[in-house]
């Protein structure tokens, strides 16, 4: 990329920091002016000083020191006098020897930044798609942070599932010769796999989507070079349909619940399908209450879902407090600590239990899950024309319009609560 902006006729180098190096330069965007209103020569100015930028943003890496203005100044300015483009080592040895010897005689009383900025100062990494990943782990430990042991396997998974798959296609070669051709094949292998093992195309754009993440990054910090926008240029397969969960009726959620086959199923499953058919909430929210966020000596009994270090929710909206109504009141009364066994294990839960219903003949048909709780709880209370913050706020969802206020109160989500309750009590 050339990170090359234009204004009123004037050409400025533009860039994001990016995140590997914020910690250590704290600047959002970096703009300089090219002085140039030429395009062929600002474009060559670019690529220049975006060299020089990576190997600050690499010395500051490696000698963990912090951005420093003066420092940054001397360093960006090299491109300009001097007006060659960075290459490797290996490229410059291999360059026409007329333009060899323009390097040369152009490095009469240069520094060794300026050496370094003409002649190349080292050899571009040899790194193999199979440690691609190992280092990825390193420059993204951010992004984890907060997430529970699960929620770490969920989000590693699906990237070493994309890196192993795109090896299996194009073999274990070096970042640095990865072309067009290798994504295209990666492809054509998804397409293959849709026709004849009937995959789902948004398993293949979720490869396309991990896969690119972890080269870009990778490549960055390495400096490898790869020129990510071309190799995933218009890769997205298009998908003509998607498959959903379908909603539970409210007399099939009576069925189950008030099936005697109930009776045979383990004692921590068969309270959480009280809950979900009550609260709406998420299994893993279900399952990750703490016996802190079930409160039943209140006025309105309710449960309190929060974010937690090492438990993030899905999303800063998923934040919440659900009154307890009908059968999800009778599930805390009957669990008051919670689902301890499965408290980290929300999939265990949800596999246990979508597997139960299944082999009980519990299950309406193969497009309903236990997830199809969630999206009954959605159409109830939309059925009963419960007010857009009302819903949004027992759903978990962001609320599209300007938030005033401290939302809706207790009192007010149990009366629409008890309008959609499936328990005939309520």
């Amino acid at each position: 990329m050339t990170y090359l902006l234009k204004r009123k006729n004037h050409f400025y180098y533009n860039r994001n920091v990016p995140s590997i190096y914020r910690d250590l330069d704290p600047r959002g965007n970096i703009r300089i002016a090219l002085n140039s209103t030429c395009r062929r020569i600002a474009l060559r100015k670019a690529i220049a000083l975006d060299d020089e930028v990576e190997a600050y943003w690499q010395s500051l890496l490696t000698e963990g020191q912090t951005h420093d203005v003066v420092r940054f100044g001397k360093i960006v300015h090299i491109a300009r006098q001097i007006g060659f483009t960075y290459k490797p080592i290996q490229e410059v040895a291999a360059l026409p020897l007329q333009e060899l010897i323009g390097r040369i005689l152009a490095l009469q009383d240069s520094t060794p930044k300026q050496v370094e900025a003409v002649l190349g100062g080292k050899e571009q990494s040899d790194l193999k798609l199979d440690q691609t990943l190992e280092r990825y782990w390193n420059l993204t430990k951010d992004r984890i942070l907060d997430k529970s042991p699960n929620q770490i396997r969920k989000w590693c998974n699906p990237r070493i599932k994309a890196v192993e798959n795109f090896i299996a296609v194009v073999g274990n070669k070096r970042l640095k010769d990865l072309t067009r051709s290798d994504t295209i094949a990666f492809r054509d292998w998804w397409i293959e796999r849709i026709e004849n093992e009937n995959k789902n195309p948004e398993s293949a754009n979720k490869d396309f989507i991990h896969l690119k993440d972890v080269l870009e990054v990778v490549s960055e910090h390495e400096g490898i070079g790869l020129d990510i926008a071309l190799l995933f240029r218009k890769i997205k397969l298009k998908t003509s349909f998607k498959q959903t969960r379908l909603p539970f009726i409210t007399e099939q959620i009576r069925d189950i619940l008030e099936s005697k086959k109930l009776l045979n199923m383990n004692e921590e499953g068969r309270w959480f399908l009280y809950a979900a058919a009550e609260t709406g909430a998420r299994p893993t929210e279900i399952v990750g209450l703490l016996p802190e966020d079930i409160i039943l000596g209140a006025d309105i009994p309710h449960i309190s879902i929060k974010n937690r270090k090492n438990r993030l929710l899905k999303t800063p909206h998923s934040e919440r407090v659900i009154p307890l109504v009908g059968y999800a009141l009778d599930a805390f009364k009957a669990m008051p600590n919670g689902f301890p066994k499965y408290r980290d294990k929300p999939d265990n839960m949800t596999n246990a239990v979508n597997k139960f219903l299944r082999e009980n003949g519990l299950m309406p048909s193969e497009r309903h899950s236990v997830y199809s709780f969630r999206h009954s709880f959605q159409d109830r209370i939309l059925g009963v024309n419960a007010p857009d913050r009302v819903q949004a706020e027992l759903m978990g969802h962001k609320f599209h319009r300007p938030k005033y206020g401290n939302g809706a109160s207790l009192e007010l989500k149990r009366e629409w609560l008890d309008k959609v309750c499936v328990k005939n009590c309520c």
